[in-house]
């Protein structure tokens, strides 16, 4: 009866610490999850800061005028040119000096556009400027005697001023 007893006393005690073992490693396995769970909230919502970066770009000023001008307003300047000025208050000083001016050109009612100086069916055209004008030139490409320039019927001409920085 004793040896009974103390078997049953073995198997109770047995028993009892395998589920008290049980019950700690599972309260340990829970606790250790709640623990590993807050720690990376925590540095996931408190180490990252969203941070938005808005470079200000700076935008180039630029000023641009439309000219509608047709083919009898084409004049000869007396070398196998033809000519037309083209009257830009907004051309100042400043753009003779170091701004920037380009002109376009279209002779389809402004589909397209071709920057000028170019060579368009045969006629070479450019530009120069001074202060509040723009003089645009076709001519015959490679300057024969005697050949005639017919400029288009319609021409839509593009003027751009353009501030740049000055760079020594």
């Amino acid at each position: 009866m004793a040896i009974f007893l103390f078997t049953l006393n073995f198997n109770v005690l047995t028993t009892f610490y395998k589920q008290k073992t049980y019950l700690n490693t599972h309260i340990m396995k829970q606790l250790l999850l709640a623990l590993v769970v807050t720690t990376a909230s925590l540095l996931t919502f408190t180490s990252c800061t969203k941070e938005y970066i808005t470079e200000q770009y700076d935008m180039v000023p630029s000023k641009t005028m439309i000219y509608e001008r047709s083919a009898s307003q084409w004049e000869p300047d007396g070398t196998a040119r033809n000519y037309i000025d083209l009257p830009v208050n907004e051309l100042t000083q400043y753009y003779i000096n170091q701004g920037i001016v380009s002109v376009a050109m279209s002779v389809d009612d402004e589909e397209s556009y071709f920057a000028l100086p170019m060579t368009y069916e045969g006629i070479a055209y450019s530009f120069d400027y001074v202060v509040g004008s723009i003089r645009i030139y076709a001519q015959d490409p490679i300057i024969d005697a005697g050949v005639t320039i017919d400029p288009p019927a319609n021409a839509v001409f593009k003027v751009s001023l353009t501030d740049a920085d000055w760079v020594e």
